[in-house]
């Protein structure tokens, strides 16, 4: 009975996505532009992680209005830089994704804005 046990909770652990990232985000491109990258940075720090993705999954562009979920392994609260296939880039400062499984990014005007949902 021990053994069948055993085995079972090896082969689950096996089942776990190669990407393991402690937290998740949707982003929901509300921007107006297709994003080619997304990268992420505790808050205030400036030191940008490309999101973790499995090995097996391809990276998309995430064009305007759809949904993309982000993989990280930093905290909670992040800054998200968004690299656009226009070649421009934004940072939407201090998002919250323990609070908000949902993230807004936007523009209001030529600023950057993220809005948790």
């Amino acid at each position: 009975m021990v053994a069948k046990f055993l085995i079972g909770a090896v082969l689950l652990t096996a089942a776990v996505p190669a990407y393991a990232a402690e937290q998740e985000f949707v982003l929901v491109n509300k921007t107006g532009k297709t994003i080619k990258t997304v990268e992420v940075s505790e808050v205030g720090k400036g030191e940008w992680t490309p999101e973790t993705l499995d090995e097996d999954m391809v990276h998309d562009p995430v064009r305007n209005g759809m949904n993309h979920t982000v993989h990280y392994d930093k905290g909670c609260k992040v800054d998200v830089r968004l690299t656009f296939s226009d070649g421009s880039q934004s940072v939407f400062g201090n998002f919250d994704a323990c609070d908000y499984a949902f993230g807004d990014f936007s523009f209001k005007g030529e600023l950057p804005v993220v809005k948790g949902t």
